[in-house]
């Protein structure tokens, strides 16, 4: 896409998610012990030096960030697919659009493959390119309101499908159920029954075993480059969204961000107060879902099984409220041009959306696997978002420095230039030189 055809909004809101979508992957890269998906126990069982920041930030993490970057980045994405699509379709034909756009995300496919064989096992670009082969283009010319209907029913039954499955919640619902029934008991000065006892006393020594491997020693150690390739690691990653169902979430959201493109939702085309209603509402509904959740959770102990359902049963549900109105707010900073030079810092991120992407994959795995700069497990939670704003830092002056220079990011111009199989010129024309 041209710089003359790009979308203002679209790029800002991109580079927000992409940005914010480290501040939970960043976990992952670092070995930080989990429960429950993204609850750090280390929060509540081993806190360290500053538990009370630790805590600030676990909240501060599922209030704004679990989940509601990768919805935002996914929506964006099926926007953008159909930009390329209506513009490519009114220039050059159906036959042409349909050619360039399965081409791209076959490339795509490649580009997520080797980055989860390759780099990380955490990628998502292979479940966007898979998506949108299956399912974008013949959606492309439904009406909006009805693309996010769809899309958005789509990501709430499918997505809580596959979270249940991937996160066995119906397995861990009656152990959590025993678990609470026997603290209780145990509250009111009563005797718990046998089974309450048995599942108390797991839930304990679940916890006395995993407060051990917190406390235990992390090995400094850098892994050589070929000892720590993540291809079988991926492979078990793609077969797990597949089998679970959970790939149906990013179904769901790349057909709601076409419908929400045509509605002029993405576009900021809507009114201040439809954004600031979206605002509101959605984190009217998440919010309590979240903190009482966490209430619940802190309640019995953070344990796997409480944990886990009082968390990851609801969760589709807050992710997509909390999504929408994370993105209406930010499009209420772009309709009013407000904080204009964060807007632009975001704007370079998002054009280069798919460097930042990858070269954060390769930084992150840099410093705490290749290099073992900072050893996996080492950091307490606060101390991982230190990480997480120099990892932004460069996002963002990367990202400045060569768009000052150049017209695509450089994986964005391999990637045009594969799909269009012509070299793009990556000089802007102003700067060309004869």
């Amino acid at each position: 896409m041209s710089r003359s055809e790009r979308v203002p909004s679209l790029d800002v809101l991109r580079g927000a998610a992409l940005l914010g979508i480290l501040v939970i992957n960043i976990q992952s890269f670092a070995g930080a012990q989990t429960v429950a998906f993204n609850v750090p126990l280390r929060v509540v069982a081993f806190a360290g030096q500053r538990p009370v920041l630790n805590a600030a930030v676990m909240v501060l993490q599922w209030l704004f960030f679990e989940g509601k970057m990768r919805a935002l980045f996914s929506m964006l994405f099926g926007a953008g697919a159909l930009v390329l699509l209506t513009r490519i379709e009114q220039r050059d034909g159906a036959g042409t659009a349909a050619d360039i756009f399965h081409r791209r995300n076959l490339w795509l496919l490649l580009f997520g493959t080797l980055h989860g064989t390759l780099i990380w096992n955490g990628d998502v670009l292979f479940f966007y390119a898979s998506v949108a082969l299956l399912a974008l283009y013949p959606l492309r010319h439904l009406a909006g309101k009805w693309l996010v209907g769809i899309g958005l029913a789509v990501a709430l039954v499918g997505g809580t499908f596959g979270v249940w499955t991937a996160m066995d919640v119906a397995t861990a619902w009656p152990v959590a159920q025993l678990e609470e029934t026997a603290h209780d008991a145990m509250a009111k000065g009563e005797r718990p029954a046998k089974a309450q006892a048995e599942a108390l006393a797991g839930a304990q020594a679940e916890r006395r075993d995993q407060i051990a491997g917190m406390k235990a020693a992390p090995t400094p150690a850098a892994r050589a480059y070929l000892d720590s390739i993540p291809a079988a690691a991926y492979r078990g990653f793609v077969t797990a969204i597949f089998t679970s169902g959970w790939i149906l979430e990013t179904l769901g959201f790349l057909i709601a961000g076409m419908g929400l493109f045509k509605t002029g939702f993405l576009t900021g085309r809507l009114s201040s107060a439809r954004y600031v209603a979206i605002a509101v509402l959605g984190y009217a509904l998440a919010f309590p879902i979240i903190l009482g959740g966490l209430a619940h959770a802190h309640r019995y102990g953070f344990s796997s099984a409480v944990t886990t359902v009082a968390m990851m049963a609801p969760y589709e549900l807050q992710t997509i409220a909390a999504s929408l109105a994370d993105a209406a707010v930010i499009l209420l900073l772009v309709r009013h041009g407000t904080m204009l030079p964060v807007q632009r810092a975001l704007a370079a991120v998002g054009r280069m959306a798919l460097t930042n992407y990858i070269a954060t994959s390769a930084i992150c795995t840099g410093i705490f696997t290749w290099t073992a700069t900072l050893p996996t497990g080492t950091l307490e939670h606060y101390q991982l978002m230190l990480v997480v704003l120099s990892v932004w830092a460069f996002n963002i002056a990367f990202s400045l420095v060569w768009l000052h220079f150049f017209h695509f990011g450089p994986l964005e111009w391999l990637w045009r230039s594969l799909t269009y199989w012509k070299l793009q010129p990556m000089l802007p024309t102003r700067r060309r030189f004869a």
